[in-house]
């Protein structure tokens, strides 16, 4: 092999060598540029991960600012004494009881639906505007204001809960979650009309003697 030849020789290795090199330093970084976008698409669904969850948690456990509300018929504070009388011979009963108001208006008289209820939860929604206690027992009320019966307050308060209604929503480890519906019997509920200045009962029931 003459000199010639083996300068040809070494400058193919080297040039096959630095190819080889090449192809395998493109090879790696394709593979770390891969890599790369992989994490960050994985990165990226965590994050939507996260943002979901905390926007599920602020949907199951809601606040609500409601208006405090004053007695202002003598005929109602009456109505609600014989309710909270009635209630207190029931089984179900005890200081925790709470009791639920909706007003609506309807060709010149006003319905007054009244109901017990022991979950609070199953009290509070987007409706409710106003509350009050009587007797010691907390009164919500929603529908549509109207100050002859309860006049409002300058005074706020903030109600937390959950909405059980959330298709995602779990109770805690250890916690059962109980639905009271209104028209169920084990509680009681009472059906007013009111016409100025006059309550009439229209309905009662009730599970007690």
């Amino acid at each position: 092999m003459t000199k010639g030849d083996a300068v040809l020789n070494f400058i193919n290795e080297l040039w096959n060598t630095t190819a080889d090199f090449t192809t395998t330093m493109t090879k790696a970084i394709q593979q770390y540029r891969m890599t790369m976008i992989r994490l960050f698409k994985i990165l990226t669904l965590f994050a939507m991960y996260l943002s979901s969850v905390n926007a599920i948690a602020q949907d199951k456990e809601k606040n609500i600012k409601l208006q405090h509300l004053s007695i202002k018929n003598r005929s109602f504070s009456l109505i609600l004494d014989s309710v909270v009388l009635h209630e207190k011979k029931c089984h179900y009963y005890d200081s925790k009881l709470l009791f639920s108001i909706y007003i609506k208006e309807y060709e010149g008289k006003v319905l007054l639906p009244i109901g017990s209820l022991k979950d609070i939860n199953n009290l509070l929604s987007a409706r409710s505007y106003g509350y009050f206690y009587y007797q010691n027992h907390l009164f919500i009320v929603e529908g549509e204001i109207y100050e002859d019966i309860l006049s409002n307050s300058k005074w706020k308060r903030n109600f937390k809960y959950l909405d059980y209604n959330h298709p995602d929503f779990q109770p805690k480890k250890g916690e059962k979650t109980i639905l009271y519906i209104f028209n169920d019997d084990s509680f009681s509920q009472w059906q007013y009309w009111y016409v100025n200045p006059e309550f009439v009962l229209a309905g009662k029931s009730t599970s007690c003697n």
